[in-house]
């Protein structure tokens, strides 16, 4: 398991779900966690690492807002000598059907796309001033969380598909451009995950399960199971990794 001592970690939308989890299992690593989410207020489960000074939550931030982007990441660098790893996890999927609204498709689009371009930039040009560090002379590395949809077609979510593809196209085009600094950049793509949104939806919607595609394991992802995958990309155990794209869907094709 690798640690994450002495390391600085911005993680997006880290208020609930898979990126909650990708918080605390930084944080349980040795890692400082700077995170950001549009809920003004952090969840109870980080509250004794905001205390203990592992933690830095700042809420009511909106992905999309490029110019909040540059005040916060600038925020960020005064605090912490270095920009270790960036996991851009904010994302949303609204409800589409066989052609989405307007609306639907522009806030996605602004979300999925805007906000991983927003931190993802942000990082890259931070990181590329950096000294490399390291026996493998990183300068940092980037996660971005696309989606099994990222790398299938899914009825009634063109749109959320389309965002998550392109998440993992920034991903590989980033690596090509920006891997000569030794920075890496790589993308996973979780399928269905027991997040506290999806339980609720699973309880209260009839039917609903018997939507999810099947899988070998017969069973949805904790999102401790992706928050690992998440790790393992960001540590030097992954030195050699790079421009991929980690599936996370339980063997789902």
């Amino acid at each position: 398991m690798a640690s994450f001592t002495g390391k600085n970690v911005v993680v997006t939308g880290a208020g609930s779900g898979i990126g909650l989890a990708i918080t605390l299992t930084l944080a349980e690593r040795g890692a400082s966690v700077w995170t950001i989410d549009l809920s003004a207020n952090p969840p109870d489960e980080l509250k004794s690492w905001i205390d203990a000074g592992k933690v830095h939550f700042e809420g009511g931030i909106d992905v999309a807002d490029r110019e909040v982007c540059r005040r916060y990441m600038e925020k960020v660098a005064a605090a912490a000598e270095r920009l270790d790893g960036l996991v851009n996890n904010a994302g949303i999927g609204l409800y589409e059907g066989p052609i989405a609204s307007d609306e639907a498709y522009d806030r996605m689009i602004s979300v999925n796309i805007g906000g991983v371009w927003n931190y993802g930039t942000a990082a890259l040009r931070a990181m590329e001033k950096q000294e490399p560090q390291g026996p493998f002379g990183s300068r940092g590395s980037i996660v971005n969380i696309a989606s099994g949809a990222g790398l299938r077609g899914v009825s009634g979510l063109a749109v959320y598909c389309a965002t998550k593809h392109a998440v993992i196209g920034l991903s590989r085009a980033w690596q090509e451009d920006f891997g000569k600094f030794g920075i890496r950049t790589n993308s996973v793509a979780p399928g269905a995950t027991a997040t506290a949104a999806f339980v609720k939806r699973a309880e209260e919607e009839e039917g609903f399960l018997d939507t999810l595609p099947s899988n070998p394991l017969g069973r949805v992802a904790k999102p401790s199971e992706i928050a690992s995958a998440v790790a393992f990309l960001l540590s030097d155990e992954a030195s050699y990794v790079a421009g991929e794209v980690l599936s996370v869907t339980g063997g789902h094709t």
